[in-house]
């Protein structure tokens, strides 16, 4: 990916239909785009279809982003982890992609241990080896993964190239904990950014809210970031004019950065 994209998220609109929302995607100017596998793995959207429609509207898709998996289970259950990441693996190569999104997993924080974190590891590892050509970006989320410490050492430990941290800001912030003071414990293993707003224990539109991000992206830029963000838009408002609205702000921010840098 070039460096310092934007790409607005097709997360906002799962339940709408794909073909149709990816044409308004176009209308409204966004081209480049992190396609969430939804539609395809849940409701049985044809990838053809996808692709023609993206063809048809000059669009292309740079990364895309994976249903729930969870790397802390074991036995019959990691099996099914392990399928449904062979999957979109499979996806993202029809799609010419190389980049996957995913989670650690759902397991709540009080039962985190070293022997659990171990059995992360060990899955993480098991998939990073297994499709060297796919770059999978692990986004902090609930439970365990909302600590910052946590998601370091088991990315740390994993110690994959192919294997880093998609860095969620806002979901941080939404669990209680200071995004920029996990920024600063997890900086070197950012390889992808999430953008969005925080107002009222809710999520709204990147640029709105009472989450300052801009102190994260100054110090992600001035510390050499230079990867890509996601802007995404999961409050209850119109869906298409937030994630529009917010991929305007993301790109004035990052506009004035990058003029700084």
């Amino acid at each position: 990916m070039e460096p310092f994209q934007i790409l607005p998220s097709t997360t906002s609109h799962k339940r709408e239909p794909l073909v149709p929302t990816l044409d308004v995607f176009a209308r409204l100017g966004l081209c480049d785009l992190d396609l969430n596998l939804n539609h395809i793995v849940e409701r049985g959207v044809r990838v053809e279809d996808v692709k023609k429609a993206v063809a048809a509207n000059r669009q292309r898709i740079w990364l895309v982003s994976g249903g729930w998996c969870d790397f802390f289970d074991t036995g019959a259950k990691i099996e099914e982890t392990f399928g449904s990441v062979a999957r979109q693996v499979e996806l993202a190569r029809a799609f010419g992609v190389s980049t996957v999104r995913l989670f650690f997993g759902r397991l709540p924080y009080e039962q985190y241990s070293a022997d659990i974190e171990s059995v992360a590891v060990s899955n993480i590892q098991r998939i990073g080896r297994q499709y060297t050509d796919i770059q999978f970006n692990f986004e902090n989320h609930d439970g365990a993964s909302s600590h910052p410490d946590v998601c370091r050492r088991i990315l740390e430990r994993v110690a994959l190239p192919n294997v880093r941290l998609n860095f969620d800001p806002i979901n941080f912030e939404h669990r209680g904990v200071d995004s920029l003071e996990a920024l600063r414990e997890l900086a070197p293993l950012v390889a992808h950014v999430h953008l969005k707003g925080y107002e009222g224990g809710e999520f709204c539109e990147f640029g709105v809210g009472e989450v300052d991000l801009m102190p994260v992206l100054t110090q992600l830029i001035e510390g050499g970031y230079r990867g890509a963000f996601t802007v995404e838009y999961e409050g209850a408002f119109d869906r298409t004019l937030r994630l529009y609205e917010g991929v305007r702000n993301a790109r004035a921010a990052i506009d004035r950065l990058r003029a700084l840098a």
